[in-house]
């Protein structure tokens, strides 16, 4: 299904571009009409655009209607670069092989409009700039390193080129209480260069000092009860040079850093950050990039790129050591709530979602100790209740779902948001209780409504529920009062006695009960005549449903009862009645349709998915 939602958008596009370019060349012809008879035709013009209302909206024409002829060309052309980036964009993040090839066919179609407008290919590629402080490179060609590869590209000289000691600072927190391993780490970062600043950071009273001067080393003090982020963002307080190398876990130094080639892929690929490769105490190898999806609740890792230039990869996060100008820094502190890892998931995930790339070069390596993603939930505590997270999963390395605490997340922000999955975990266990406490005690219970509506499309509440629906056979009514006292162990439960009538099919019909937990409450309607007993009448058993988990009644065919109560294209997604101010929910549902949401690209808008189809509410891919 996510497969045919994208080949839709890209249909769409496609569709939208090919009209463009038709508007456009329209338009051409109608100047050269309009020079050739000198006379001015602007009514005429409108008349025509007017034949195009099918397919653009009123506030589109009159943007094309207030413009000259002449500038809704230019205005064509940067709407069609516009497209064009997005469509590539899409082309190279997307996974699937289906939705790949539909995608493919559309650039093929876009190219053909750009050779029509006379726009230039090189639109559809990211643009590079010349670095402003670190001079150019030139590949020798593949036999020039040979045998042992120790060189390839050369540095040409330019008049801007500019010491790699007036540019960067390197920054590192040093936990340990061996003094040598520090003087090792610090020497070998002098014999890189002797004239590079470093700045550490040491535990207060720790039995650390150095042996030795090391005049462009400033040690700084932290508490034992600083945070990480609280040190890090310290020691970036002495950094006095334009950039800062955040070397984490560092455990020795040398010419594999490459730190000229990071600063000059920040500044020639635009990227705000630069990281390098790699390599642990054992020798072992990673690249460290990592493509990130934050949607509904969830931050999902993985490991991988998408989209490499200049030998370097983007990636969303960089689990290694990275570069970037000290005012990055200073525009995005790291936090000061958050320990260890988090520190620099957080960071990335800011920077991600202001739309901000990071890349690594993978020819700059640093050598790391090797640290281990903690699977350990209390560990992204912090990280969780910020980014209000139930899922986190970092590749295959960490599965992480955070516990529902019920003072931690409230339920409903409105019209145009879906719901937590806390709150919805809260609502199906409720339900799943009570149809659990009916078939235990032999009561019959069925799904219905809305709830009946999730089970069949999702096997799990509506993301965008208010209520839960159920009904119970009335000749059970009495059998239900009796579990009063059970369930209110866990829930409030009231009935309606007086509800009770009589009579149909010369039985007693009606009854009405409600349980209601701290967010939620659930009706239960009685009925006379049940699926459920005619089928056990006929020897067969219920028919059951999974939702969330557990196996619960429903009626005989879910899906043809869920069809004749809501009619024409059930699959596709309405949002509740209530939260449409509708006064019931006796009416004609508009599918394949959401409210825009209040804060467009928040992770949790309803109008962020797709209007059709289960799978986009499922774990989002990076």
């Amino acid at each position: 299904m996510r497969i045919c939602f994208i080949r839709w958008i890209v249909v769409g596009i496609g569709v939208f571009a090919v009209s463009l370019v038709f508007l456009g060349l329209h338009t051409s012809s109608l100047q050269g009409s309009t020079i050739k008879q000198n006379t001015n035709r602007r009514d005429d013009v409108n008349t025509d655009y007017n034949m195009f209302d099918h397919q653009y909206t009123p506030a589109k024409l009159r943007q094309y209607k207030q413009l000259p002829i002449d500038t809704g060309i230019s205005n064509l052309k940067e709407n069609l670069i516009k497209l064009a980036k997005e469509i590539q964009k899409t082309k190279i993040h997307i996974r699937g092989t289906k939705a790949r090839e539909s995608l493919t066919n559309v650039i093929d179609v876009v190219k053909d409009l750009f050779r029509l407008t006379n726009t230039s290919m090189d639109n559809f590629h990211r643009k590079t700039k010349s670095s402003k402080h670190i001079c150019k490179e030139i590949y020798k060609g593949t036999t020039y390193g040979y045998p042992f590869f120790y060189k390839g590209f050369e540095t040409k000289n330019c008049s801007y080129a500019t010491s790699i000691d007036k540019l960067v600072t390197v920054v590192f927190i040093h936990k340990q209480e061996k003094v040598s391993k520090l003087e090792h780490i610090l020497k070998n970062i002098l014999n890189y260069n002797p004239r590079l600043k470093v700045v550490v950071g040491k535990e207060k009273n720790s039995r650390i000092s150095l042996s030795e001067s090391f005049g462009n080393v400033t040690v700084i003090d932290y508490s034992k009860a600083d945070s990480d982020g609280t040190i890090w963002n310290l020691l970036i307080t002495k950094v006095k040079t334009e950039y800062a190398l955040i070397a984490r876990n560092i455990s020795t130094f040398n010419i594999d850093a490459r730190l000229e080639r990071l600063v000059r892929e920040i500044e020639a690929l635009d990227v705000v950050t630069a990281g390098g490769a790699s390599r642990d105490q054992n020798g072992l190898w990673k690249l460290g990039c990592y493509q990130t999806a934050y949607k509904n609740f969830s931050l999902i890792y993985d490991e991988g790129y998408d989209e490499s230039l200049h030998e370097c990869i983007f990636c969303d996060y960089i689990s290694g050591s990275f570069l970037s100008r000290l005012t990055t820094f200073q525009s995005f502190p790291f936090d000061a709530k958050m320990n260890g890892m988090s520190v620099f998931h957080d960071f990335f995930l800011r920077l991600s979602q202001s739309k901000l790339e990071s890349v690594i070069c993978p020819d700059s390596m640093f050598y790391m100790q090797k640290q281990k993603q903690s699977d350990n939930y209390n560990d992204w505590a912090q990280l969780g209740i910020k980014w209000k997270l139930y899922r986190m999963k970092i590749s295959d390395e960490v599965d992480i779902q955070f516990p529902c605490k019920k003072e931690t997340y409230k339920c409903f922000n409105g019209l145009g948001y879906v719901l937590s999955p806390c709150c919805l975990q809260e609502l199906a266990d409720m339900i799943n209780f009570i149809m659990k406490t009916c078939e235990e005690s032999n009561v019959l219970c069925e799904l219905q409504e809305g709830t009946l509506l999730g089970a069949v499309k999702f096997h799990k509440v509506l993301p965008w529920e208010r209520d839960a629906d159920l009904t119970f056979l009335t000749a059970n009514f009495t059998a239900l009062t009796k579990l009063k006292s059970y369930i209110m162990k866990k829930y409030s439960f009231t009935y309606d006695a007086a509800s009770l009538w009589c009579c149909a099919d010369n039985r007693t019909a009606g009854g009405k009960m409600k349980v209601h937990s701290k967010h939620w409450h659930i009706e239960m309607y009685g009925q006379h005549l049940m699926d459920s007993e005619k089928l056990l009448t006929d020897g067969l058993k219920p028919t059951k449903i999974l939702l969330n988990g557990q196996w619960v009644g429903v009626p005989r065919n879910p899906g043809w009862h869920a069809r004749n109560r809501y009619g024409h294209e059930i699959y596709a997604h309405a949002q509740h009645w209530m939260a449409m101010g509708q006064g019931n929910g006796w009416i004609d549902y508009k599918t394949n349709q959401f409210t825009p949401c209040r804060t467009p690209g928040r992770h949790d808008c309803v109008d962020s998915f797709n209007g059709d189809g289960n799978l986009p509410f499922s774990l989002p891919i990076p």
